[in-house]
């Protein structure tokens, strides 16, 4: 069974804390991910969660890297 490391991120984008998970897809971990985070933001806390990744070893795979041409300005959709 794969294993996933998801990062629960603040407002600036810096983890609060990592969720090891124990699941069988890159879809599932991206779902117990955002469980994480809706149960982590119905507490009231100091550690207001903003974002998550989902990681697989040093591979993120949630979200996935910008493409670095379209991130430069250049035409998502050239003719």
């Amino acid at each position: 069974m794969p294993d996933f490391r998801c990062h629960m991120l603040d407002e600036r984008g810096e983890i609060l804390y990592p969720a090891d998970l124990t699941v069988d897809t890159v879809e599932a971990a991206i779902l117990h991910a955002f469980d994480i985070l809706r149960t982590s933001n119905e507490h009231s806390s100091s550690r207001h969660v903003y974002a998550v990744e989902v990681w697989s070893g040093t591979s993120r795979l949630f979200p996935p890297e910008m493409n670095s041409g379209f991130a430069a300005g250049q035409d998502a959709h050239p003719d």
